[in-house]
């Protein structure tokens, strides 16, 4: 007997079941390619450079598994399982992932990973892929506004919770499932969704990588489940002992907001894209900065005093007067002092070198920078938590001998209220991948996903996602 269940939960399930890639307006097949480009740069740059990639790939060389699915740089096929972690997690290494606002997530770290493994495995054509990607966004960011802010306030990782929702999404919409199974796979994602902050105060990193990449291959495992007829229920968004109630204030979730305009509305082009390899949070204020010292030409010897005012999950992620004291791959990341210093001392190059060059530690002990950051002070603005949801506000007053100079961003260069150009977005991808791709290569690729649609197989791609 067919289930009557017809919650939230079931009507997204149904609405992207439905969902078909003729119903997809050009912009969103335009702005997924863009998001799938920039995944594919980021995770290439974290193959060998990362500590935690280099841990991965020696334990998937120890268990093996089907050559199903490939880790992206390194060339490993192996079971659609471990490569989905694998691409997951690395996706999420060097803080060069895609943004959203409005649930503190980046969801291309889990979702991408698990169609590309899937999608590998069963050589459906770029379409099939490019639809899979569209159904697992929106899920992921319908479910991740249903429960924010009080979700992230709570002290969960939202790439990680939500993520698995979006993961298993579109690895049940690379297996074609109608609506039913796709109320399954959700229900299974939500007995996975897991993932915490605790490691923030432990001043670790590695765990929030883990996140995403747990989240992409819990997602396969939760389709690969559904598709052998494993029974998950279909309310587990709307249930008084589901994924909303529990993961957030039961008082401010808004089940409204799953299938609102299903089909009609597409969230994935409220996503962003980073510029810059540091937590978001931090990306405003490099903004502000680099605004005051190019329009003002402050002269560095005189400024006595720098307060950066952000909102409040922003300030507990990013104040940081001692990044040095962290794995030096992740120091330089997550600290407000350090970046705001580095955007003074040396400019845009100067950020920029942090995704061109292995010159983290360098940058760390650099005395000048270290002298600089004794003057910064983060500050939680409780006036800019108003705005925290719809904008990352922040803040840069900038005190000297001679005046006082003061700077507010709303959006960061990368928001869709600020998004940087396509060309600035394949110089992206071109300089990210430079050390596992040559330029014929890196062509191809640009290529390759530009006309995806017309790809009868996505192991095309897949093939060329390996270093030469």
């Amino acid at each position: 007997m067919e289930n009557k269940i017809s919650g939230p939960t079931f009507k997204l399930a149904e609405g992207l079941a439905k969902l078909h890639y003729a119903d997809l307006p050009q912009e969103v097949i335009e702005k997924t390619k863009l998001l799938l480009l920039d995944y594919i740069g980021y995770t290439l740059f974290a193959c060998e450079k990362e500590d935690f990639a280099e841990m991965i790939m020696s334990l998937i060389r120890d268990l093996g598994g089907n050559p199903e699915a490939t880790v992206l740089g390194y060339g490993i096929r192996t079971s659609v399982l471990l490569a989905s972690f694998a691409n997951g997690a690395m996706g999420h290494m060097t803080e060069l992932d895609d943004t959203h606002i409005g649930t503190a997530s980046h969801p291309g770290d889990s979702i991408i990973p698990a169609a590309l493994a899937l999608g590998e495995r069963k050589k459906i054509t770029g379409k099939d892929l490019l639809l899979a990607l569209v159904a697992g966004y929106e899920a992921d960011l319908r479910i991740g506004e249903a429960v924010q802010p009080t979700h992230v306030r709570r002290g969960f990782h939202s790439s990680a919770t939500i993520n698995t929702f979006g993961a298993a999404i579109s690895s049940g919409k690379v297996l074609d499932f109608n609506a039913q199974q796709m109320a399954g796979v959700m229900g299974l994602a939500g007995l996975q969704a897991a993932g915490c902050f605790y490691y923030l105060t432990e001043k670790l990193t590695m765990p929030k990588d883990f996140n995403t990449g747990r989240a992409a291959m819990s997602g396969v495992l939760s389709a690969l489940l559904i598709a052998k007829g494993f029974q998950a229920g279909k309310t587990v968004l709307e249930n008084d002992m589901g994924f909303c109630k529990l993961y957030a204030d039961p008082s401010q979730i808004k089940l409204d907001r799953i299938s609102y305009k299903i089909g009609e509305l597409f969230k994935i082009m409220e996503m962003g894209h980073k510029f810059y390899s540091s937590c978001r949070h931090i990306h405003a204020a490099i903004d502000a900065t680099l605004k005051l010292m190019k329009e003002h030409e402050i002269a560095v010897e005189y400024i006595t005093k720098i307060n950066a005012k952000i909102y409040k999950t922003g300030a507990i992620a990013v104040d940081d007067p001692e990044p040095w004291l962290r794995d030096a791959q992740y120091g330089t990341r997550f600290s407000a002092q350090f970046n705001i210093a580095l955007a003074i001392l040396e400019g845009e190059d100067g950020i920029s070198k942090l995704l061109i060059h292995d010159c983290q530690k360098e940058k760390l002990n650099d005395l000048k920078i270290r002298a600089l950051m004794k003057k910064i002070v983060v500050i939680h603005d409780e006036e800019l938590d108003k705005n925290y949801g719809k904008a990352r506000s922040t803040i840069i007053d900038i005190e000297t001998k001679y005046g006082n100079y003061t700077c507010r961003v709303d959006h960061p260069k990368g928001d869709p209220e600020n998004p940087g150009s396509y060309e600035e977005l394949v110089i992206k991808f071109k300089t990210l991948s430079r050390n596992v791709l040559d330029t014929a290569t890196q062509d191809q690729v640009i290529a390759t996903v530009n006309q995806l649609e017309k790809a009868k197989d996505i192991n095309i791609l897949v093939g060329l996602l390996v270093k030469k």
